[in-house]
């Protein structure tokens, strides 16, 4: 097979922005398996124990900054579309922000469903006594801060092995374009070709 430099760089592109295109499809994919768990028929009970487990657990805390994130990104957008209302801006995202607090438990009532959408009501109060526990109530402290050393340890991991898969990606198509280069050239150095030559 020949290899053009542009074939060798749009090679090293695509390599370079696999781990995007998963990453983006990955929420599609959640968020199909979130519409169904939202349309689940769960017994009260069963949300009454996920509730409780989101409580005990920490998840809930883990996502107390999305409001606070969407209205810095609503102040960002509005204030570059409207940079001379600037203050005025801010001051009407903090109110209706402020207001918009009372929805939280809305929150906390979707992360109830994909507990008991995961687990039975035994599993459920397994887990509801293990993070009653002493090592329950640190997991559940802890977890939050192991979650993001662990997703750092994972990125870095990925960019680690992002860039030995394409340097060596790089190398195989270089060595093949040089390769099929000598052979357009009648260029066969070697031992072989020296025997084949005709003696002088």
């Amino acid at each position: 097979m020949r290899y053009t430099l542009a074939a060798l760089l749009i090679a090293v592109a695509v390599i370079a922005g696999f781990n995007t295109a998963i990453a983006q499809d990955a929420p599609a994919r959640q968020g199909n398996k979130l519409g169904e768990i939202l349309k689940d028929d769960i017994a009260p009970e069963r949300l009454a124990l996920g509730l409780q487990l989101v409580q005990l657990s920490g998840t809930g805390r883990t996502f107390n900054e999305v409001l606070p994130n969407i209205a810095a990104e609503a102040k960002n957008a509005f204030i570059r579309a409207n940079p001379q209302m600037q203050l005025g801006i801010i001051d009407v995202v903090d109110r209706i922000a402020l207001g918009l607090v009372s929805r939280r438990p809305e929150l906390d009532n979707y992360l109830a469903r994909v507990w008991a959408s995961g687990f039975t009501n035994e599993e459920m109060q397994e887990l509801v006594e293990f993070y009653s526990s002493e090592t329950g109530k640190k997991f559940a402290e802890l977890h939050p801060q192991l979650l993001g050393v662990e997703m750092a340890a994972a990125q870095e991991w990925g960019r680690s092995v992002s860039r030995e898969l394409t340097q060596k990606v790089s190398v195989e198509l270089r060595l093949s374009l040089e390769a099929d280069e000598k052979a357009l050239r009648g260029d066969t150095a070697g031992p072989a070709a020296a025997e084949a030559a005709p003696a002088q």
